[in-house]
């Protein structure tokens, strides 16, 4: 019989499974989804992993399930305390049917081409098994520390901030930064590129990378090292990263 927390499937090439969990705060999950429904080529599967939200986050993710069912894949994967978080975490991973598997975090912004990037440099090499971007939210080396564009506060409006400005950073931050690239000792887990074959290889050490933190990407850069993969910056890649610490600000909420 199979091992149950392995989490090795026939994956459809080219398929990215696109993982975002939610706690709460659908202000930013709100301009995430458009984020990549607007830029991420296909094929793409969205997994949503919905973590005791009381906000309308439930509501607003089963009405984007019914507005774009047989345009593409969704799922949501819902679990109503921190006691569950571990086992959401596998049942989101099992869900998966991608080539590719990205962690994305809800408090993101995503631009123009991210998936072709970040696809293109995990197949740069075979021995690259991760790959990320470049973030105004992240730890060195994928630190952009000035920005021109403002984050605001959360308001009664929703304006967190101005997307087109994120959209113009990005693409200029793309030119001057063509084809350049890095290697890593780690990768922030805000936006994070998999590969199937290194999930498939480090599957049976599940229970170390998810907890109340969801996706360990120190614990998981690290497995991924010592299956003798290496983990790469797309330094022409722009994400935005509010940094929320979503499943943090949701705990001590409770």
């Amino acid at each position: 019989m199979p091992n149950p927390s392995e989490i090795s499937v026939v994956s459809t090439a080219g398929l990215v499974s696109i993982i975002v969990p939610c706690c709460g705060m659908l202000e930013y999950t709100k301009l995430c989804v458009p984020s990549i429904l607007k830029n991420s080529r296909p094929p793409f599967e969205l997994i949503f992993l919905d973590i005791g939200s009381l906000d309308g986050t439930s509501e607003y993710l089963a009405g984007l399930q019914a507005g774009l069912a047989g345009q593409i894949r969704i799922d949501i994967v819902r679990c109503e305390t921190d006691l569950g978080v571990k086992d959401a975490c596998k049942k989101a991973l099992h869900q998966t049917l991608g080539e590719f598997v990205v962690l994305l975090n809800n408090d993101t912004v995503v631009t123009f081409g991210w998936l072709n990037q970040l696809v293109g440099m995990a197949a740069f090499s075979m021995t690259v098994g991760m790959a990320g971007p470049m973030s105004n939210m992240a730890a060195p080396p994928q630190l952009v520390e000035t920005v021109p564009y403002r984050t605001l506060s959360a308001g009664k409006d929703g304006v967190l901030v101005d997307t087109s400005a994120v959209e113009r950073f990005a693409e200029k931050h793309r030119v001057e930064q063509k084809g350049n690239w890095l290697y890593a000792e780690r990768l922030g887990g805000f936006c994070l590129l998999v590969k199937r074959e290194v999930l498939d290889k480090i599957g049976s050490d599940l229970d170390q990378w998810t907890d109340l933190g969801l996706f360990d990407s120190d614990i998981l850069s690290a497995k991924a090292k010592q299956q003798g993969y290496s983990l790469a910056v797309c330094r022409d890649l722009y994400v935005h990263h509010f940094g929320t610490r979503n499943v943090r600000a949701w705990t001590e909420a409770r």
